[in-house]
């Protein structure tokens, strides 16, 4: 057990999911209001730089660490040294991570190891079939990252994960929106990982532009969508702004 002292708890970071539809501005906003320095572990196949160009600041001290494989993206994490130095770790995002990545990876290892006649019969089917047991793996390889991250918030530093929107999501139908995350066990107990919990949604001008910032909401009156708050001021929903976020 370690044991911490009230000094180095008032020092420990935030640990924060932001979810909305593609095209909103989170990327855009996390750049534009969130402490630098900062890791940008990008889990997307897509560039950084028209996100960064329209983030505006051109003196942002930011390194992008672009995900290649699970070892090596739990490896990265799981090691402080590598976040010595930034103020923000950024993950883009879990919805990409879950849904292609890493369920690609579980589901290459459960083809391999089946036996050559198992392989003839619908190859492309079994080879990207998700079995229970892939996802049972992958909500505990999930659990075990945002354990990770949550070491490194208690660490002192403001760790923002990214996910896409899903409506009405399969493992609970009863909600109108949730962040879009594969399986049902890491959905339900999510939340429990994190400090803040917040819907980002876009906003437009009257030739439907999207205007910077977008919304973003922190708690659900009516629990009709999957939010969360833990802070000690009482304004949960406004312009997504890191900085001032973080000051509630």
């Amino acid at each position: 057990m370690k044991v911490l002292t009230k000094r180095e708890l008032d020092q420990a970071g935030r640990l924060i999911m932001l979810y909305g539809p593609t095209g909103a501005g989170k990327t855009t906003s996390v750049l534009k209001s969130a402490h630098d320095p900062i890791s940008y572990i990008l889990t997307e196949p897509r560039s950084l730089k028209p996100s960064l160009d329209a983030a505006g600041r051109p003196d942002l001290d930011i390194d992008v660490a672009i995900y290649e494989d699970w070892a090596g993206l739990i490896e990265f994490v799981a090691n402080p040294k590598n976040f010595e130095r930034h103020a923000t770790v950024v993950v883009d995002s879990y919805s990409h991570l879950m849904s292609v990545g890493l369920s690609i990876e579980i589901e290459d290892q459960a083809f391999e190891a089946r036996e050559a006649k198992e392989k003839l019969v619908k190859p492309l089917a079994s080879q990207t079939k998700l079995t229970q047991e892939g996802y049972g793996a992958l909500s505990s390889l999930m659990f075990r990252l945002t354990a990770a991250l949550g070491k490194l918030s208690r660490a002192g530093k403001i760790v923002i994960v990214t996910a896409l929107l899903q409506e009405s999501p399969r493992w609970n139908r009863e909600l109108a929106a949730a962040p879009a995350l594969k399986g049902r066990e890491f959905p339900v107990n999510m939340p429990g990982f994190f400090d803040l919990i917040g819907l980002v949604e876009p906003r437009t001008d009257g030739e439907g532009k999207v205007i910077y910032p977008p919304r973003v909401r922190f708690q659900s009156p009516d629990d009709s969508f999957v939010a969360k708050w833990t802070g000690v001021g009482n304004k949960t929903q406004g312009p997504l702004d890191i900085s001032k976020i973080l000051s509630l």
